[in-house]
């Protein structure tokens, strides 16, 4: 009928809700709506290649729920087993039909809408799978890596006593003394599929920290010369930076700022001074699976990164071949169908890193006290097994 809207999936669409957080399943009814609908999705399962991917999509987010969302493997998980209908399934355009009823033998009991349950939390398993898997850059991962580090990497140096410090030389009159300096390991898979999953965007493109970057200082007034300097020095420029993803829980900016100028106003404007203001002065906390004692500065850049196409020289040398005529006419015939324009010299596009600047006092807290990073993962994973899952989890607990 043309004015009965779906009103759930307008929310998806134009409210902001993400379908991760559907609960009414898809309005699915048959193989051929299945087959549409996984055309227009991406997937044509009459390509042998592609329809692999889609059943070995479909065993891993069999095994990343009974891994992440279940008991034992979880023992936070919930009590449930996976139904031997899933496990038996060969052709994934059925768990369609099972979060709509409308599999054969299905019926709309309890049975059935647990099955049907249990078929919604595969299918977003799956759509998060296969966005990590056609995220385009992906391959381009350690070429992206060594540029973005390289521009720090050359502004770390130690002095002739080993101290660590940010600056040019040692005796560089904007150098800032650190304690430590690291870079963030690639995450794992499984990682980055969590990340995924506890967040309402769920699309690859909006990992912003799969780079990243760590300062530790040896005072809060440090750690915003730090920025200071990136700044200064064109290492983070501005306008690359994400407005959203900035964070500030280690010091709080207006206060310091007042304190600056009372400072200043009263000719008492030294470092020790500014270092005393800002060890009293915090910041606020606003990430709900971050502890409330979580302090550090937070922010993504993104740098634009130039990646050379070893293709275009391949082609360039292997279209100068002609010209010796050592190739038979076919061969020469078909590399003079080879047109250079349509292949990259340079793949250019921009990538976002996240960089953390956090004094010493707030790192060892943030590591090892009551804001310990498994407290994190540990938020992280149960929203996530929240949104996946559903009304499995009353299920599950009982």
């Amino acid at each position: 009928m043309k004015h009965e809207f779906g009103w759930e999936v307008l929310d998806i669409i134009i409210g902001g809700k993400s379908s991760i957080d559907s609960m009414q399943g898809f309005a699915i009814s048959s193989l051929g709506e299945a087959d549409r609908f996984l055309v227009s999705y991406g997937f044509d399962l009459d390509h042998p290649i592609e329809k692999a991917q889609a059943f070995g999509n479909f065993h891993e987010a069999l095994n990343f729920v009974r891994k992440y969302f279940l008991q034992p493997e979880n023992p936070e998980g919930l009590r449930l087993e996976l139904p031997r209908r899933l496990l038996e399934l060969t052709d994934v355009r059925e768990l369609f039909l099972l979060a709509n009823f409308s599999a054969p033998g299905q019926h709309k009991d309890s049975q059935g809408t647990m099955l049907r349950n249990w078929a919604c939390s595969i299918l977003k398993v799956m759509h998060t799978i296969a966005h990590v898997d056609q995220d385009v850059r992906s391959s381009y991962f350690s070429d992206v890596q060594q540029q973005i580090f390289d521009r720090y990497y050359r502004a770390i140096h130690r002095d002739h006593e080993g101290r660590l410090y940010l600056g040019e030389k040692t005796e560089d009159p904007s150098r800032v003394n650190l304690v430590a300096f690291e870079t963030k390991p690639k995450k794992s898979r499984d990682s980055l599929l969590m990340k995924l999953l506890h967040k309402p965007e769920n699309v690859a493109e909006d990992i912003f920290d799969r780079i990243g970057i760590r300062f530790v200082t040896e005072t809060r007034l440090d750690a915003l010369e730090v920025v200071q300097y990136l700044k200064d020095r064109m290492i983070v420029i501005p306008p690359n930076i994400k407005p959203s993803r900035s964070r500030n829980t280690l010091l709080d900016i207006e206060r310091f700022k007042e304190k600056y100028m009372e400072l200043k106003k009263a000719g008492k404007l030294g470092e020790q001074q500014l270092r005393e203001a800002a060890a009293t002065l915090e910041g606020n906390t606003d990430n709900p699976h971050s502890s409330e004692f979580y302090r550090a500065l937070q922010f993504t850049s993104r740098q634009l990164i130039k990646l050379k196409n070893p293709l275009y020289d391949d082609l360039k040398e292997v279209k100068g071949l002609v010209k010796t005529k050592v190739l038979s006419d076919d061969v020469i015939k078909l590399i003079e169908r080879i047109d250079l324009k349509y292949v990259q010299r340079e793949v250019r596009f921009f990538y976002p890193y996240e960089v953390q600047i956090v004094d010493i006092v707030s790192h060892e807290e943030n590591e090892k006290g009551r804001s310990a990073h498994k407290e994190y993962k540990k938020a992280q994973r149960q929203t996530a097994m929240r949104r996946v899952m559903g009304n499995l989890c009353d299920a599950g607990k009982s």
